[in-house]
């Protein structure tokens, strides 16, 4: 009787706690159902974007390079002869006209020779008068002739030496321009060829720019460049090529060209290091996009381009991600490859939020504008 109760007692347990087991797994498999019915019928998020149309564009080829700025005419001004400054008539940092005087030596010595030489050479002159005189009338041999003008002819020279050296005691500007910081006093003793300051003309400068010679295809003179200084950062600076070495440097393989830079306001400094881009005569056809566009990853460049398709049968526009790859960039525009084709609509901001097939509304970006910079404008010559 008392193994009859256990047992019934035993049965009753383990009923009940089938019971409660299948009661929590009936539970746990409802909520996980309507979990998953919950998150299927939920509406899925519509990400606002900007966007705008990939399209073709013919860009000329332009090579970018470093050249260094140098004056067309540029010169230390010297002296040419030993001697005491007695003047200084220019200050430092001036502009100075082509002849205008600068420095004037001590030449109260040579002016005195000078004199002495003037009073000898007229005495010489006298002489030969006189016996061209007494020649004439056959008085003295043709040689006394000879000889007195001979002796004219060494104080002409001499006094021509004499007025020489005082004219180099004279330094004057060569050329227009502007002058550097003054290197002498007055009363210093100067040896020839000493510096007295530089002379820069800033009118126009010339930029020397070093290419590979792989790069000469397409390089002529009167094609445009454009020129940025770190002084002057974003200031573009125009000019043209205007002379390219014929020979290639056999210890480097590069080859130097010349370019022109008009500088009315003397912005640019001779020395100066400059960027340089050089638009060539070649055109080439490119597929464009905004740079903002383009979203840059470890994983590899790439744009959001939007398409058409249905969700619960309606019409929707849903972002997909497209690899591509940027060769180049001009202004705000990059030059793209890649599974892209002209009319593609590209996101241009929101990219953060996206992903491939996320639902987007979309608002339409600036109408796309070309960029025409001067260098790519040599395309358009005749």
């Amino acid at each position: 009787m008392k193994n009859m109760k256990r047992r019934t007692k035993m049965i009753i347990m383990l009923g009940a706690s089938a019971l409660v087991l299948g009661g929590t797994l009936g539970f746990a498999q409802f909520r996980d159902q309507m979990i998953k019915q919950y998150f299927a019928t939920m509406p899925k998020p519509v990400i606002a974007v900007t966007a705008d149309m990939a399209h073709e564009d013919a860009w000329t080829q332009e090579l970018k390079a470093v050249g260094t700025l140098k004056a067309v005419n540029g010169v230390d001004v010297t002296v040419g002869t030993a001697g005491l400054v007695k003047e200084i008539l220019f200050q430092s940092g001036g502009q100075v006209a082509k002849g205008q005087v600068l420095v004037r030596l001590d030449t109260d010595v040579e002016r005195a020779d000078l004199a002495s030489a003037s009073a000898e050479r007229s005495l010489a002159a006298t002489q030969e008068s006189r016996s061209r005189t007494l020649a004439q009338a056959g008085h003295v041999a043709q040689s006394a002739l000879d000889k007195s003008q001979a002796e004219l002819k060494v104080k002409d020279a001499k006094m021509a030496q004499l007025a020489a050296l005082i004219a180099r005691k004279t330094v004057t500007a060569p050329f227009a321009g502007v002058l550097g910081v003054r290197k002498i006093d007055v009363g210093q003793y100067l040896q020839p060829g000493q510096s007295v300051a530089t002379l820069q003309d800033l009118s126009v400068l010339r930029l020397e720019i070093p290419v590979s010679q792989k790069d000469l295809a397409g390089l002529e003179p009167g094609l445009g460049v454009e020129v940025e200084v770190d002084a002057w950062p974003g200031r573009v600076f125009e000019g043209a090529i205007s002379a390219i070495d014929p020979e290639v440097d056999v210890s480097s393989g590069m080859v130097t060209m010349e370019a022109r830079i008009p500088n009315p306001d003397s912005a640019l400094k001779p020395g100066m290091f400059a960027q340089v881009r050089i638009g060539k005569q070649d055109v080439k056809s490119v597929l464009v996009v905004p740079v903002t566009a383009v979203t840059y990853s470890l994983s590899g460049d790439s744009v959001f381009v939007i398409e058409p398709s249905l969700e619960a049968d309606k019409p929707v526009l849903v972002a997909k991600r497209v690899p591509v790859k940027v060769s180049e960039r001009r202004d705000d525009w990059a030059a793209v490859t890649g599974d892209l084709k002209p009319g593609d609509k590209v996101v241009t901001s929101g990219q953060l939020k996206l992903e491939s097939g996320t639902l987007v509304s979309m608002i339409e970006g600036n109408p796309y504008k070309p960029a025409t910079t001067p260098a790519q404008a040599n395309a358009a010559k005749p």
